[in-house]
């Protein structure tokens, strides 16, 4: 999945920060997220989306060990990735959760502010992320 994500940066694919935010050291679906997330939930149960495939890429602020951010990131992705499952009855295979800790800070002029605690969502459809074969 790192290569998915570094692949979809390097080619500029469809990708949105959503501004769902967690609360410091928090993985929760806050009330405040819910409506972002429906936003998202009915664009993604669009029949044009219904085979495409996303990264649900979580981020967290500067602040913690690398381990710790790695961790919860995930539990972030992993949190919005089952709401959206849930809620909206997307297929499970087409949503994969990734976190990546505080490795890619939206705001890296202030490590620590709120912001960087996100979810990313981007449409990896039919990027090719299996390792090439050498002649």
């Amino acid at each position: 999945m790192d290569k998915a994500a570094e692949m979809a940066r390097r080619q500029q694919l469809p990708t949105a920060d959503l501004e769902v935010y967690f609360p410091f050291n928090g993985s929760a679906i806050t009330p405040e997220a819910v409506a972002t997330l429906r936003l998202l939930g009915e664009a993604l149960s669009d029949p044009r989306f219904r085979s495409s495939r996303f990264i649900i890429a979580g981020h967290t602020d500067g602040r913690g060990g690398v381990a710790y951010n790695l961790a919860l990131s995930q539990a972030r992705a992993v949190a919005v990735r089952r709401w959206l499952i849930d809620t909206y009855k997307l297929e499970p295979q087409n949503l994969t959760a990734r976190g990546f800790g505080k490795s890619q800070l939206k705001n890296r002029a202030n490590p620590l502010a709120d912001e960087n605690r996100r979810v990313q969502v981007i449409n990896w459809t039919g990027l090719d992320t299996r390792p090439k074969r050498k002649r």
